[in-house]
């Protein structure tokens, strides 16, 4: 466990670079920026906490399978329901360390020195893409090296631990006992799981690293709601395309993405109330009142369409487009806002 910095105000107010070389003098916004960054560190130290537990829980999978020799078959004959429990304690454990990311995601993916984190952690492309490429090879226990395999959480380890990707299933099982076969329902590659599973610990562990010597600033925050904020249809679109909407299998089988996107617009609220608003709102609150309403729009409509899925409404995919539209439109209007506000206060938007 990490050791949570001390992060005081007065040692801040000499350190905040606030639009390239002048400095915070503003103690709210020196407050907000401080309370981004340690709400960012505490929850990527509980990322790192259920990433250690995935990652032991898996090499306890994997132990099972290497004392048969890497026979499934075998392993599973002898030990089929400790290997059924293990799976389902490995995919809590998943969802649990996925969360805890998905509540910083809008916060680390938009500030440029963490960003790269992003897409090795959830959301880059394999090498085989032509760009956001998660810039990382996979080194797997048995020495073999996967160069650019993509990100970390919905590109291998959720396919993997959900039975996605039938190249990496190993053998067909009735986990649960009832005689059927539904999908999911396997043994998967224990080498790519261990593998996969360590390498998150790790990446969470360099994000902590580099999160814990950012100094919060205004032309990051500013960026990093900017480039985040629109990307909510992107996700409405990926909901669309699951099976939460289609009934197909494919991607974002673990929870639906609406639970992603509330995390992700989230961070990107939490960014602007804390750390943007106190700036906005000193001299022009007329603005700071319309953005604000405009994020509290925006995530209730993302909450309201989650409440509604979780209770079990089913939405087609005209619908899935209309919503994603609308929540489009929203965070369009609310970064036009944000732009005129940067433009006001000399805000430097960083590429």
């Amino acid at each position: 466990m990490f050791k949570k910095p001390v992060l005081l105000t007065a040692a801040l107010a000499s350190c905040l670079a606030i639009s390239g070389n002048a400095f915070a003098t503003d103690d709210a916004e020196i407050r907000g920026l401080e309370n981004v960054k340690q709400f960012t560190l505490d929850h990527n130290e509980r990322l790192i906490s259920q990433a250690t537990l995935l990652e032991n829980a898996v090499s306890a999978y994997a132990d099972i399978i290497a004392s048969h020799d890497g026979n499934y078959p075998a392993a599973w004959q002898a030990k089929g329901p400790v290997l059924a429990g293990q799976i389902q304690n490995i995919r809590t454990l998943w969802l649990e360390a996925s969360n805890q990311y998905e509540t910083i995601e809008g916060i680390v993916a938009g500030i440029p020195e963490t960003a790269k984190y992003d897409l090795i952690l959830d959301a880059g492309n394999p090498g085989t893409e032509s760009e956001d490429i998660a810039q990382y090879d996979l080194t797997l226990p048995d020495g073999t090296v996967l160069s650019r395999p993509g990100n970390l959480f919905h590109g291998i380890t959720e396919p993997l631990f959900w039975g996605m990707e039938e190249s990496h299933i190993k053998l067909v099982a009735d986990l649960n006992d009832d005689g059927k076969q539904a999908p999911g329902e396997m043994l998967f590659d224990a080498n790519l799981g261990l593998g996969a599973a360590q390498a998150l610990t790790h990446w969470a562990k360099k994000l902590h690293s580099d999160m814990s010597v950012w100094k919060p600033n205004r032309d990051d925050a500013f960026t990093s709601v900017v480039t985040m904020t629109p990307t909510v249809g992107d996700y409405f679109g990926e909901w669309k395309e699951s099976q939460f909407i289609t009934g197909e299998v494919g991607a974002f089988v673990a929870q639906s993405r609406l639970a992603d996107v509330q995390g992700i617009m989230g961070g990107c609220k939490k960014m602007y109330f804390s750390a943007i608003s106190p700036v906005v709102s000193a001299d022009n609150p007329d603005l700071d009142t319309r953005i604000k309403s405009g994020f509290e729009e925006l995530l209730s409509l993302v909450e309201d369409t989650y409440a509604r899925e979780k209770s079990g409404e089913k939405f087609g995919i005209e619908e899935a487009d209309a919503l994603g539209n609308e929540a489009q439109d929203i965070a369009d209007r609310i970064v036009a806002m944000i732009l005129q506000a940067a433009a006001q206060n000399k805000v430097n938007i960083r590429g």
